[in-house]
């Protein structure tokens, strides 16, 4: 699948960014224009979110090959990568398979293992479904009152705006939903699911950020991750949830770049 981009930066090396569920790559817009001083940075929509088709089908082996084909048609052999969430398991498991593509991963607050149905974080994931099911875009005649329609689904104002960011005006000037609902209620399960084979070793210098506030990496997958990564470092941004680039953005930039550009590794 041909997957819709953005790039900013002109020198230095390749970085690739890949969102979060729900999410596009204009959600790092922001932080790319940072990076981008130093990188040339790629915003990749992956597919069913932002401006990329839409497929019935969607699991990280397709996501993976998705990635494979954006290095291939832009000749690109060797990216550093940064995902976040969703973006996050499609760089790790495009590591499995291509490690020597990877120059330096970054992981945003999300686990190698699969996330089982009990699990808090699917469970919120569900009431999103069930919160984007319940409103339909195309009644309201302005954001406005899109917004209120919304508000009674997902009170957390950031996280409405957040959502909010996947409706487009369409040529009748009635709105509706740009992300893939159908697919992401689908295949939520392949979504929560983890990189394909945990005993494998991946040599590629890597970063993982957690959110202080956020479930999505905890003890118990500390080891699993320093056995998978090796080469990596768990680092923890208090004061930050989920979207921890959205609510520390110069911390995160300060600590991405430090890695990054450290010829080292040094995490510290």
């Amino acid at each position: 699948m041909e997957l819709f981009y953005r790039q900013t930066g002109e020198t230095g090396e390749l970085l690739i960014i890949l969102h979060g569920l729900y999410g596009s790559g204009d959600n790092w817009m922001s932080i790319a224009r940072t990076l981008s001083e130093d990188f040339q940075v790629y915003l990749v929509d992956q597919r069913n979110h932002g401006r990329s088709p839409h497929s019935v089908d969607m699991d990280y082996d397709l996501m993976a090959g998705d990635l494979l084909e954006f290095f291939n048609k832009h000749q690109i052999k060797k990216a550093n990568i940064i995902g976040h969430s969703m973006g996050g398991k499609t760089a790790m498991w495009f590591a499995t398979k291509h490690p020597e593509k990877v120059k330096k991963l970054i992981v945003v607050d999300v686990a190698p293992g699969t996330y089982d149905s009990s699990s808090p974080n699917v469970k919120t994931h569900k009431k999103i479904i069930s919160a984007l099911r319940s409103t339909d875009p195309s009644k309201a005649k302005n954001r406005k009152e899109l917004d209120k329609e919304f508000s009674k689904y997902i009170p957390n104002i950031q996280l409405r705006m957040f959502l909010l960011k996947n409706i487009e005006r369409q040529d009748d000037s009635s709105y509706r939903w740009r992300i893939n609902i159908d697919s992401i209620e689908k295949n939520i399960g392949n979504i929560m699911g983890g990189i394909p084979d945990t005993s494998v070793t991946i040599k590629v210098p890597t970063l993982f950020f957690k959110g202080g506030q956020s479930k999505y990496i905890t003890e118990k997958d500390l080891p699993v991750i320093k056995n998978i990564f090796p080469d990596s470092e768990v680092m923890t941004i208090p004061d930050a949830g989920h979207w921890l680039h959205a609510s520390q953005p110069k911390v995160f930039v300060e600590k991405a770049l430090g890695f990054l550009k450290n010829p080292k590794t040094d995490y510290s």
